[in-house]
This record gives C-alpha cells, structure tokens and sequence, in this order.
C-alpha cells in the first residue's frame, strides 16, 4: 500500500518506525537495521516527541512501530511510547520485539501500548508457556498481540554493492520496505524510506558516507509537504540501494553470528535471489519465506 495525500497530510497506511535502541541482545544474521554492528545508543524521548510533533503537521501514519535492535533495552520505553503518542504522528502504538526481555516489563508497559509483535527466532525460543502468558497478558489489558514464528531471513546487504544501476534499480523497485511496507523511519531529526538508507551507510567497513543524502529534514510549515511527498513517492533509487539488496536477498536459515563474522562480504550479484526477484516485480506483495508460522490475538481477544 503507497502513501496518499487524505486531508492535507501525506497518511502512511502502515507504520512510521522508531528506534528505541540501536543496540540489540541478539546477533541475528541479516538484520535489517545491522543492530550486531552497533553499541548502545537510545533514543531521547523528548527530542523524538519534538521532531514527532513537527512531522505531525504534514504527515499520519496508522500506526508508531517502536522496535531497535531491541526496544526494551530502552531504560525508558514507557517514556518513549508515551513521547510518541503524544506527539500525535500515529493512531496506535505498536512494540516490536524478539520477547527474551518481556518478563521485566512493568505494568505500566502493558497499559502503554496498543499492539505488541513478538518475534521468535530459533536460537532465543520462549517457551510455549512463556508465549501463553504473554497471551493472557495481552487479553487482560486489550492489547493486540501478532507472534511470528522465524525460520530465515533474507541477505540484506553488501558491503561490496554493486556497479550496476538496472540491477540498483531493480532492487528499488522490488523493496517492500520501500513501497509495501512503508518503513519509514525517523532519526536525528531527518526521516528516511527505510531502516537500511539510515543505518548502512554509517556501518560499511570502508567508511560508508554520509546517511543524510537519503534523509529528509523535517520541517514545520505548509510547504514542507511537497517536498515530503515527492520523497516518499520518488522511483529513484537511494544511494544505499547500490549496496543494498531490498527484499530480494537470498534465503537462509536464521542464525546468529558472532560480530566479527557478520559482515556479508560478497557482491551484490551473489547475494540476490533473481528468481524472487522477478516474482516481486509481478507481486511486490508476495510472501518473503521468512516468518514460518503466525499466531494472532486481536484487541481485547482472549
């Protein structure tokens, strides 16, 4: 689903992301926001609320998805979701986890969210009675409760990349985060299309560059929309999505790696799934392979 301009915003139909911490406790191979390479840094909720607010005057999205790394590492994630809330950006809030610091949430945390995802990868299972009482939790307090099981992930990146710009194209063409998902993503005061525009170029072992040639500065005013709206719908391709792999990374089973060892080192061409790919350019829309098994629990189900 793109965004669309209803009322004189740009509405994104799914979720603008925040990064409670950069840092997670696991290692996962292939993460998305490359969390295994970075050292802790937690958002400030009251400059996300600030930057929240000004973005709020020309921008809703249905849903605030506050995720990491691993966002109960947050000293202050009740603090963070309520900064979110308040700046009015989203309808709901939604907390993304892998689940393996769930039991140190307070109730406080329980009444603050609208919707909790649970991830559950391979090497970090909870138990299935863990899983239940997170459940019960959930119904108790007329939280919406989705708990995807893992089984792979996609490659995500290259940290050699890619010479070719049909290929780059291609690859832009084909992300769902991008153009399905709508993983737009707030940090330092600039929003980004997706989570790798922001976080890979400041990881490449060769230096990277400079992140916010794929950010856009949010600002307060009328004016700001159209440049909002041309960002968010352009079909040209991001500096990163030259060593970026979109959605069409090759399959593998989920694994943690020890930091060291984490970086994909091949090149582009050798990491993308071109049978895939070609599915996606037809139906951007079709499954990942990813998420094995989904269990869900609407708001206020039991």
């Amino acid at each position: 689903m793109s965004v669309s301009l209803v009322d004189g915003k740009v509405h994104n139909p799914e979720g603008i992301e925040v990064n409670a911490s950069l840092q997670c406790n696991m290692r996962c191979k292939s993460c998305a926001h490359l969390s295994p390479l970075f050292r802790r840094e937690n958002a400030d909720p009251a400059e996300m609320h600030d930057i929240l607010t000004v973005l709020a005057e020309n921008y809703h999205a249905s849903y605030a998805k506050i995720m990491g790394g691993e966002p109960l590492l947050h000293p202050d994630v009740v603090g963070l979701i309520d900064a979110v809330r308040t700046s009015g950006v989203a309808d709901t809030i939604l907390v993304a986890t892998n689940g393996t610091l769930l039991d140190r949430m307070t109730e406080r945390f329980w009444e603050s969210v609208d919707s909790l995802e649970l991830s559950i990868y391979p090497s970090r299972m909870l138990t299935p009675e863990q899983v239940d009482h997170y459940r019960d939790l959930a119904a108790e307090h007329g939280v919406s409760l989705l708990v995807n099981f893992y089984g792979h992930f996609r490659s995500v990146y290259s940290e050699v990349g890619t010479d070719s710009a049909p290929l780059t194209q291609e690859v832009f063409d084909t992300c769902k985060l991008a153009h399905y998902w709508n993983s737009h993503t707030v940090f330092d005061g600039l929003l980004y299309r997706c989570p790798q525009s922001l976080f890979m170029p400041q990881k490449l072992q060769n230096g990277g560059w400079d992140h916010r040639v794929d950010g856009l500065e949010v600002e307060a005013g009328p004016e700001f929309l159209d440049r909002l709206y041309g960002f968010l719908t352009s079909t040209t391709p991001l500096r990163a999505c030259q060593n970026c792999l979109g959605s069409v990374g090759k399959l593998h089973p989920h694994e943690e790696l020890p930091r060291a060892d984490w970086r994909p080192t091949e090149p582009t061409e050798e990491l993308v799934d071109f049978e895939y790919l070609e599915i996606c350019k037809d139906d951007i829309t079709t499954d990942d392979g990813c998420v094995e098994r989904s269990v869900s629990v609407p708001l206020g189900g039991a």
